[in-house]
């Protein structure tokens, strides 16, 4: 759909039209891209040297190009700088609301073009990178250290040290530090996910629920009211930014140490060891069933189960699957021993790949500035349920929205929490989480004791983690 297909009022950005599309790839750059997937099998210092070499290039070739000072209006559209994004927000409600906004900057800027190529970037952007065909701007995910090794990202940090809008006094702190490297900002992350747990109100008042469980002995005494009604009492993932919080809740860390420093894991530990023992207590007694995120979501719009663990990247999901045949409710992940509820800050963030000319590069930032300021961060929030990256952001959202989304209000008190932390930077910590994922099920399902579940992570993990940089 165009621009012009797309009806939205540039006076009121929380009008923007819902049926708003995704621009797709052109079709031959889609197989060139293909081609490029399928020849490149890159690791690390593969991709370095061919960054390196793919940089060179660029830099005898690229054109001297004046700095877009003023992109606002300095440009007629004939003439607008092209921004090519890749992200992988694929449809749905985020989707749409990611379309929406790339009109209404495309609307008010005509200095700049940015249009959207819905791709798996986080992984594309190795092939397209050594073979000249990286976009201008792109958001990708955490395992982002292969792009920052190689040297293949342009830091912002020139472009934020006179903005009023990203910057450490405005961005919350949690999201300042994600995609930090070395006091370089590589990637300023854009989709602010948190974990949660939705439920079926009507469910819970049938069940004598008055609140929303606040520990996990609450969430374990629900459960077991709420089975009686005949329903699955919680559906989980086994996926590690819903293990990673409440090991963290009971006192632990993401690292031996710490939580975002150090070249070790900390899973033989009191903390992990309660955690798992929690959750395969729930399991044993048939209060809980692990399922993959569609699954969850209409299970729980069919009435089948009560609660389920999501994201803020899930809440405008579950409505829609919901569809309003009962109020859903939200929670942030409960208190554990240590006193307090604990999150993970993640989600996809924005980069800006070498090899494009200085006003391109500014071109990008534009966009980004633009993104990261409070009507777009309140559009952004609301249309979503992914809590705003800034302070001014989550000013901006009215309380009686709030009011009538507890999803995302649940989304915005994990945000602002002090024991909210960035996932650790170092690029081995994917493969931590994956071994995480597969012995946390096995330990909670009996296919493995816990004890010897736990012995299995600490050394996988510290297999992983020995000698990683701390990027």
């Amino acid at each position: 759909m165009t621009n012009q297909a797309c009806s939205h009022n540039d006076d009121d950005s929380r009008s923007i039209s819902a049926d708003c599309r995704h621009r797709r790839e052109d079709p031959r750059a889609e197989t060139a891209n293909n081609r490029s997937t399928r020849a490149l099998s890159l690791r690390a210092g593969v991709l370095a040297a061919g960054a390196a070499a793919f940089l060179a290039c660029a830099a005898t070739s690229a054109q001297a190009t004046p700095v877009l000072a003023h992109p606002t209006g300095a440009r007629s559209r004939s003439a607008s700088l092209a921004v090519q994004l890749w992200e992988s927000h694929n449809g749905g409600p985020v989707g749409g609301a990611m379309t929406a906004l790339v009109d209404k900057f495309d609307a008010t800027h005509p200095g700049v073009k940015v249009t959207i190529v819905v791709t798996k970037a986080s992984t594309k952007l190795q092939a397209a990178l050594p073979a000249g065909d990286a976009p201008v701007l792109a958001e990708i995910s955490h395992y982002d250290g292969i792009y920052v090794k190689a040297g293949a990202l342009v830091p912002w940090n020139s472009f934020m040290k006179n903005s009023s809008v990203v910057n450490a006094k405005n961005m919350l702190p949690a999201v300042w530090k994600n995609g930090e490297v070395g006091g370089q900002h590589y990637r300023l992350e854009a989709d602010l996910k948190l974990s949660e747990v939705f439920y079926n109100e009507a469910l819970f008042k049938k069940a004598g629920i008055t609140s929303a469980p606040a520990t996990w002995a609450e969430l374990a005494t629900a459960a077991a009211k709420l089975k009686k009604l005949g329903v699955i009492p919680i559906g989980w993932k086994d996926s590690s930014a819903h293990i990673l919080p409440a090991i963290m809740s009971n006192g632990g860390t993401l690292l031996k140490g710490g939580n975002s420093v150090g070249h070790a894991v900390d899973f033989e530990s009191p903390a992990a060891k309660a955690t798992f023992s929690y959750f395969r207590s729930l399991y044993a007694a048939n209060e809980l069933q692990f399922h993959h995120g569609t699954t969850l979501r209409e299970d729980l719009a069919a009435g089948k189960m009560a609660m389920i663990d999501g994201t803020s990247a899930g809440y405008a999901k579950v409505l829609d699957a919901v569809a309003g045949k009962f109020p859903v409710g939200a929670f942030v992940e409960p208190a554990g021993s240590a006193g307090h509820a604990a999150n993970i800050a993640q989600g996809l963030g924005f980069v800006l790949p070498k090899g494009h000319s200085h006003a391109q590069d500014e071109a990008a930032w534009t966009f980004v500035q633009w993104w990261f300021e409070p009507a777009q961060q309140a559009l952004w929030a609301e249309r979503t349920g992914f809590a705003p990256e800034t302070r001014a952001g989550i000013a901006a959202i009215p309380a009686t929205y709030l009011a009538t989304h507890p999803g995302l209000k649940a989304s915005l008190a994990a945000a602002e929490s002090p024991y909210t932390v960035p996932r650790p930077v170092s690029d081995s910590y994917n493969e931590v989480q994956a071994s995480l994922d597969a012995e946390f099920f096995n330990a909670v399902t009996g296919k493995e004791p816990v004890a010897s579940a736990l012995a299995t992570l600490q050394k996988q993990g510290d297999s992983y983690m020995t000698g990683a940089s701390e990027l």
